[in-house]
């Protein structure tokens, strides 16, 4: 099973929690016996970046859209993480909101050219600046990896005022930790590459911006921060 299908099993199944006032439990579940497969953890977040609009430059998106699927080719997820997401989502319609994705990331041996389609709308997509809905404030659903498709946000349209507050509470948390350690090791590769190929004041400038990474603790804050300079550094 691709993990497009699967990752769109766990989201509907939450959704279809929340309508039978069974959210908290699943929630529990979800994230104290599915998220702790890494490999799980890692392939969730990098299929919710790879379907977002990040206003990156065409090069940038490329570089990224080429080593997150490097990442994701080489993690497998644990057979008996998969028989749970199974036998949990037993009553959800199988279907995937992820299929360019999976295109990208698996290919199709009948039908090669949907990889490079895919990868080609994938990078678009990441140089499109993210649109912001004023009008409804629909906030992106989180749960530590960040639990946010259209069959989310369409089912929290629905919702009033006071219920949808109470949901995000619910859901809503922190970047993990391995997450921020993977977005440092990457920075900190990506800067060690530019020094090399820098004169001298730039290097020295570079060098200072890695001190800076390497010393930077885990934290919401600095996790933004190193975002956006990773987002920055072009190689």
């Amino acid at each position: 099973m691709r993990f497009g299908v699967i990752k769109t099993l766990v989201e509907n199944k939450l959704v279809k929690s929340f309508a039978e006032k069974k959210l908290s439990k699943d929630m529990k579940f979800f994230k104290n016996t599915i998220l702790e497969d890494k490999s799980f953890k890692r392939l969730y977040f990098i299929y919710d970046i790879l379907k977002e609009n990040k206003g990156l430059d065409k090069e940038t998106a490329t570089y990224m859209v080429d080593d997150l699927v490097n990442e994701a080719k080489s993690l497998n997820l644990n057979e008996d993480t998969l028989n749970k997401i199974k036998k949990w989502t037993l009553s959800v319609v199988k279907e995937n909101n992820y299929t360019k994705v999976d295109d990208l990331i698996y290919g199709d041996s009948l039908n090669p050219e949907k990889k490079s389609i895919a990868k080609k709308e994938i990078v678009e997509s990441l140089t499109k600046k993210p649109v912001v809905k004023e009008e409804k404030k629909i906030v992106p659903i989180k749960t530590m990896l960040k639990i946010a498709n259209n069959n989310v946000q369409k089912a929290l349209e629905e919702l009033n005022e006071s219920e949808r507050e109470k949901v995000i509470s619910l859901l809503k948390s922190e970047p993990s930790k391995e997450e921020f350690e993977s977005l440092k090791e990457s920075t900190i590769n990506k800067l060690d590459s530019l020094i090399n190929e820098s004169d001298e004041d730039l290097r020295k400038v570079l060098n200072e911006t890695k001190e800076k990474v390497v010393s930077s603790n885990y934290s919401k804050k600095e996790f933004v921060k190193l975002s956006q300079l990773n987002g920055g550094l072009v190689i």
